[in-house]
């Protein structure tokens, strides 16, 4: 291969990364105030930034969304699993403010120059096998239930 074959292989790489669209995911729960916060902030990047593409992950009352996030969240190494949640590029963030929009900014950024793949494919093979909130309290309230049934309550 020629030094100029190179060049123009290197440039077109280059065009093909910066002009890829970036994928953000992002989760939060229908009980989260901080997350409607994080939503408006979000909406307004993507109107700012045609080429990103939020993905939307609702964990509250869709525990496989719920086990997403705790495998990403291993994945990129947060220790808390938590809403609201960002991952994109190399950034995993919880929670809402003028520093974790800072962060997400910028990481987009860099993402739409350099290119960036999906956090998904941090991905293991398999979820992490953990119970979500929901799944946690249907468990409770059947073992409260079970409890007072055994112990004379009906």
């Amino acid at each position: 291969m020629k030094w100029r074959d190179l060049a123009v292989l290197l440039v077109l790489a280059s065009f093909s990364a910066a002009g890829a669209p970036v994928e953000l995911h992002y989760f939060w729960s229908a009980t989260c105030p901080d997350c409607q916060v994080m939503k408006a902030f979000l909406g307004e990047l993507s109107q700012e930034y045609p080429d990103l593409a939020i993905v939307e992950h609702e964990v509250t009352f869709t525990p496989d969304n719920w086990r997403l996030m705790a495998t990403l969240a291993q994945a990129y190494g947060l220790k808390k699993e938590t809403t609201p949640t960002v991952f994109v590029g190399d950034l995993a963030v919880a929670g809402i403010g003028r520093a974790v929009e800072l962060q997400i900014r910028e990481e987009v950024e860099r993402c739409l120059g350099a290119g960036c793949p999906s956090p998904l494919t941090r991905l293991p093979q398999k979820l992490r096998p953990v119970l979500s909130p929901l799944e946690i309290a249907v468990l409770l309230a059947v073992g409260v239930l079970l409890i007072w049934l055994v112990g004379g309550g009906g």
